[in-house]
C-alpha cells in the first residue's frame, strides 16, 4: 500500500490562510506524506470527505489542562476537547506550571492544584523535565506543550506569598530552574501577573525572564497585571493612564528590552468602563510591532473567562488575605474600596458566577452568580464572597463576565479576535464537578460558526489564527498545517451543521459538525464515538 490513510474528496483549508481547495489527504504512520488529486494512490482505508472540510487540528495555544494530564482518567476528562476540533494544548500559563517544586511551595501548589481538578494531586515530580517525562511514560490524550511559569519558578525559591524582590543569589536560582525547564523543552516562560506572586514581580526581574527566554529562542507569555482601567494590582492614577494600558505597556517595555517573542496572554477588557480603551491597546501593541518588538495577543470568543476568586482583592493585602477578611476594620475598609471600584469599573458581584465552590457548605451554589447565592444564603453579597475565598482556602474557581463585552455587546472582543495577530486560545480546563466554562465544549467551532458567519474574517483566516499562526508564534515547523511532512493531527468537519451549543447557563454541551478527529495519524473521534483511551498524543518539546 501506498499510504495507511487517505481522506479523499474533501475541501482542504491548509492553516496558512489560504483559500480553501479541494484535495486528498495521504497519512503513513504519524505524517501526512502527500496532499493532493491522489486517485492514483492505493490506501490500506479510504474515507469519503465529499462535501466535507478538512483543516490541520485546532491548537490551544493557552490552556491550563496540563494538570489534568497526570490523572488515569484524563482521556475521559478532555473529551470536550477533543470534540470541538482540539488536538495540541499548551500549558503552564498564567505562571502557574506544575513545576518546580520544592520544599518552598510544594504545599501551596499541593493546595492550587484545586483550582483545576476535583482533588488534590500528587505531585510525584520536582522539575519540568521530570513532569515531561512523567506524561510521556504514561502516556497522554492529546499533544500537549508546557511552559515554565515565573510563579512556580519564583515560590519554588522564595515562596508563594513573599512579596520581597528576589536577591542576586535567588534570582541566579531562579535562573538555573528556567533554564533547566527550558532545555528540558519547555516551549517557553509565562507570567501571571495579577496572581501571587507574580503581581509582586518588578518590571527589572520580569526582563530577567523574558531574557532567559529570548537567549533560547522560546516564547515568553504574560497574564498582565491589570485587564481594567482602574485595579487593586498597581498603585499609579488610572485617571493619568488606565491601569490596564499601564500594565500593557509594561509588557511591551520587558519585550522591547529583552528581545524576547512576547505574547499578551488573553487580551481582555474587564468592566464596562473599560471596554473603549481597546482602540489605544491595540494601537500599542502595533506601535511595538512597528519600533522591531516581535508582540501578538491571544483571546477566547467569549465575554467570561475562568478565575481564581480571590483575584480582585488588591495586592497589597494578598499575602494577609485571610487576616484583613477576618478583621472587622480592616473588612470595612476592603468592602469600601470594592464598593468604589466596582462602581468605577462597571463590573461587580452581580457579573460573578461561581463555577466551583471547593467548600462543601457552598458547593450547593455552584453556577449560580453571587448575588443569586448571597440571596439563597441570606447574606450580603460581599460578606458572602469573602466567606467563599476564605472556606475554600482561595480556591474557588469563578467565571468572570463583563470582559471585553456582555448581553450581545462585543465591539472590544471582536475587534481582538479579527486583529491580525491574534490567535485563538481557551483558557480553560475541564472538571467532573462544578459549573463549566462553555470555552471547553464550544471556542473554536465558536470562532468558526458565529463569527465567520458575521464576517469578522474568513473561513481560512479562523483557521490560520487557531493552527497556523499558533504554531509559528511557537516555533513549531511540523504542527499546524495540512503539508506534507507535518504530523497527521487532522479535523474533517460539515461546514453546514458547524455549530457551537454551550452556553454560560448551559456550558457541558458538545458542539455540532466536527466529525473526525485524528492525532499523530491515529482517529480518536469517529462517526460521534470517541476512544478515551486512545493516548494518541505526544509530549512537544
Amino acid at each position: 500500500m501506498d499510504c495507511d490513510l487517505k481522506l479523499a474528496g474533501g475541501t482542504v483549508v491548509d492553516g496558512s490562510g489560504a483559500p480553501a481547495r479541494r484535495a486528498d489527504v495521504a497519512i503513513n504512520g504519524e505524517r501526512i506524506t502527500a496532499v493532493g488529486d491522489l486517485d492514483g494512490l492505493a490506501a490500506a482505508r479510504t474515507v469519503d470527505c465529499s462535501g466535507k472540510t478538512i483543516t490541520p487540528g485546532f491548537i490551544d495555544i493557552h490552556s491550563h489542562s496540563d494538570w489534568l494530564l497526570p490523572g488515569a482518567d484524563h482521556g475521559a476528562l478532555v473529551e470536550p476537547f477533543v470534540r470541538q476540533g482540539m488536538t495540541t494544548l499548551v500549558g503552564g500559563n498564567c505562571g502557574f506550571s506544575p513545576a518546580p517544586i520544592s520544599a518552598h511551595n510544594r504545599g501551596a501548589a499541593h493546595d492550587a492544584s484545586r483550582l483545576i481538578v476535583d482533588e488534590a494531586i500528587d505531585l510525584a515530580w520536582t522539575s519540568m523535565g521530570d513532569f515531561l517525562d512523567r506524561l510521556e511514560e504514561s502516556g497522554v490524550a492529546l499533544n500537549c506543550a508546557e511552559l515554565v511559569g515565573h510563579g512556580a519558578v519564583r515560590a519554588a525559591v522564595t515562596g508563594p506569598l513573599n512579596p520581597a524582590p528576589p536577591t542576586a543569589d535567588e534570582l541566579r536560582a531562579m535562573e538555573g530552574l528556567v533554564r533547566d525547564a527550558l532545555a528540558a523543552g519547555c516551549v517557553g516562560v509565562s507570567t501571571g501577573l495579577g496572581y501571587p506572586p507574580g503581581i509582586f514581580a518588578h518590571e527589572d526581574e520580569l526582563a530577567h525572564f523574558a531574557g532567559w527566554a529570548a537567549r533560547e529562542g522560546k516564547l515568553f507569555t504574560s497574564h498582565l497585571k491589570a485587564y481594567s482601567w482602574m485595579s487593586g494590582a498597581l498603585a499609579t492614577d488610572p485617571m493619568s493612564e488606565p491601569h490596564n494600558l499601564a500594565a500593557l505597556d509594561e509588557i511591551l517595555r520587558v519585550g522591547e528590552r529583552s528581545g524576547a517573542r512576547v505574547q499578551v496572554s488573553h487580551l481582555i477588557f474587564v468592566g464596562r468602563q473599560t471596554w473603549p480603551s481597546y482602540p489605544q491597546a491595540l494601537a500599542r501593541i502595533d506601535a511595538a510591532r512597528r519600533r522591531g518588538v516581535d508582540v501578538a495577543c491571544d483571546a477566547f470568543p467569549y465575554t467570561a473567562g475562568n478565575t481564581t476568586a480571590s483575584v480582585i482583592f488588591p495586592a497589597h493585602v494578598v499575602p494577609r488575605l485571610e487576616a484583613v477578611l477576618a478583621d472587622a476594620d480592616e473588612l470595612a475598609s476592603l468592602r469600601s474600596f470594592a464598593t468604589f471600584a466596582f462602581e468605577a469599573l462597571g463590573f461587580g458581584l452581580p457579573d460573578i458566577q461561581i463555577m466551583r465552590a471547593n467548600a462543601p457548605a457552598l458547593n450547593q451554589y455552584d453556577g449560580l452568580r453571587i448575588t443569586e447565592a448571597a440571596a439563597r444564603a441570606d447574606m450580603e453579597p460581599f460578606d458572602f464572597y469573602c466567606r467563599l475565598v476564605l472556606e475554600s482556602g482561595r480556591q474557588a474557581r469563578v467565571l468572570i463576565h463583563t470582559y471585553s463585552g456582555d448581553g450581545g455587546e462585543e465591539e472590544a472582543l471582536r475587534a481582538v479576535l479579527a486583529h491580525p495577530q491574534c490567535t485563538i486560545e481557551t483558557d480553560t480546563f475541564v472538571t467532573r464537578e462544578g459549573h463549566q466554562n462553555p470555552a471547553s465544549y464550544g471556542t473554536f467551532p465558536r470562532v468558526l460558526s458565529t463569527y465567520v458567519k458575521e464576517g469578522l474574517f474568513s473561513f481560512a483566516e479562523a483557521v490560520r489564527k487557531m493552527t497556523g499562526a499558533a504554531a509559528e508564534r511557537l516555533g513549531w515547523k511540523d504542527r499546524g498545517w495540512v503539508r506534507p511532512g507535518c504530523a497527521a493531527d487532522l479535523v474533517v468537519l460539515d461546514t453546514a451543521t458547524l455549530q457551537d451549543t454551550a452556553t454560560f447557563d448551559a456550558p457541558a454541551r458538545f458542539p455540532r459538525g466536527i466529525e473526525r478527529v485524528l492525532i499523530n495519524g491515529r482517529t480518536v473521534l469517529e462517526d460521534g464515538r470517541y476512544d478515551a483511551g486512545a493516548r494518541a498524543g505526544r509530549v512537544l518539546r
